[in-house]
């Protein structure tokens, strides 16, 4: 396991969250601009991600790895689900902040974290596996996740509306799967250019974090004793649940070992993104991906002992 790969992953995204907060204090963003740059990433760059990832060939063989892989995906986000309702409740939070430690708590930085350090561990030979199981991540977090972000809300918007379903995210789900199953290749600049697009997630994505954090008083960015417990159930008790589940269950190391290292994964960064889009609190969004993107370098080196 090449340890200095996975550190060097967790540098990379604190330096592109530190270039947004430069940029935001020497005044290259305002709130204008990062709301801005939040609806870019979810109505157009995160869909790119989605189609692009989905455009490979179909096999036989490539759809039996799929049902067994989602099978556990599906168990994987049952047993988050189940942490995500619970422990916000036990540590008496408010309903807004409910919904933002349920996210944090639920869908971990599976895109860009997940892949290089799934990498790192058990070789390119794996990667295939994650990308499979990363399939529900996309449709839940535009459903699941939205309403988790939304449900503090009062009045009308309290009440489920149907139509928060058909958003770009989960759009670009059923597109990409329809891709994969009739093994439709779009024309090379076509292709080219959904690739493209989407590569822009990331580094736009922990830029535009680091933009939000700037928003915030450096003293601030560590208050709060409740972010410390959700961030240890984020990087510690998820993982150590998922391990215990499917260990007994499951001896081949890919899928044991993906859903293992991917629940050890920091808070994703589409709790900010989406927090700013559809108006929750922000702050504390934004202070979930830094802090538990901070001790996840302590972190999954350990978890990864348990697998490797």
């Amino acid at each position: 396991m090449d340890f200095i790969t996975i550190f060097n992953q967790i540098v990379i995204l604190f330096l592109l969250i530190l270039t947004g907060y430069a940029a935001r204090k020497m005044g290259v963003f305002d709130d204008q601009t990062t709301t801005g740059a939040c609806s870019f990433l979810v109505r157009v760059a995160l869909p790119a991600l989605i189609v692009s990832s989905m455009m490979v060939p179909f096999s036989a063989d490539l759809l039996s790895a799929c049902e067994e892989m989602l099978l556990i995906s599906v168990v994987f986000y049952a047993i988050s689900l189940v942490v995500a309702w619970y422990l916000p409740r036990l540590l008496g939070s408010s309903d807004e902040e409910r919904g933002i430690y349920g996210f944090l708590l639920m869908f971990s930085n599976t895109a860009f974290m997940g892949f290089p350090v799934i990498d790192a561990i058990f070789g390119k030979d794996a990667l295939f596996y994650t990308a499979i199981f990363n399939l529900p991540f996309n449709l839940l977090v535009f459903s699941v996740g939205i309403l988790m972000l939304t449900r503090h809300r009062s009045g009308v918007d309290a009440r489920f509306n149907p139509l928060i379903l058909m958003n770009p995210g989960i759009i670009a789900v059923f597109v990409g799967f329809i891709f994969f199953l009739l093994s439709v290749r779009l024309p090379v600049p076509v292709e080219g250019a959904i690739a493209a697009v989407g590569s822009l997630t990331t580094p736009l994505s922990m830029i535009v974090i680091g933009a939000m954090l700037a928003r915030i008083a450096p003293s601030e960015i560590f208050a709060g004793w409740r972010i410390y417990v959700v961030t240890a159930a984020r990087l510690l008790l998820l993982p150590l649940i998922v391990w215990a589940v499917l260990s007994p269950f499951i001896s081949d190391p890919y899928l044991l070992g993906v859903p293992v290292i991917m629940a050890a994964m920091p808070a994703a960064a589409n709790a900010a993104i989406l927090a700013e889009e559809y108006e929750a609190d922000t702050r504390l969004a934004s202070q979930g991906v830094f802090i538990s993107t901070l001790f996840c370098t302590l972190t999954i080196p350990c978890i990864a002992v348990l697998v490797a």
